[in-house]
């Protein structure tokens, strides 16, 4: 299956109490400025950090976080190995 990331557009930033947020369309994680900074602004930090568009032949998911992302990219996690009891 191919992956295929873009830059998330300003349509996907929406503002609330006069601050931009972004919201994850996989996990629902929102990330909101801590203060007032302009629409273009939070987008350009937002495409920064990592957040994505992102389609592949199965599904097309507008807004992904970073976290969300790097998940589609290493779909294959190691298994975690279970706590080794001490004998008694």
């Amino acid at each position: 299956m191919s992956l295929l990331t873009k830059p998330v557009s300003a349509e996907h930033i929406s503002v609330h109490n006069n601050r931009p947020l972004i919201q994850c369309n996989c996990c629902l994680r929102i990330e909101q400025a801590q203060q007032a900074v302009t629409k273009s602004a939070w987008l350009q930090a937002a495409n920064h950090i990592g957040w994505r568009h992102v389609q592949s032949e199965a599904f097309d998911i507008d807004v992904v976080c970073p976290s969300c992302v790097s998940d589609f990219n290493n779909p294959i996690r190691k298994p975690i190995k279970p706590i080794e009891r001490a004998s008694i």
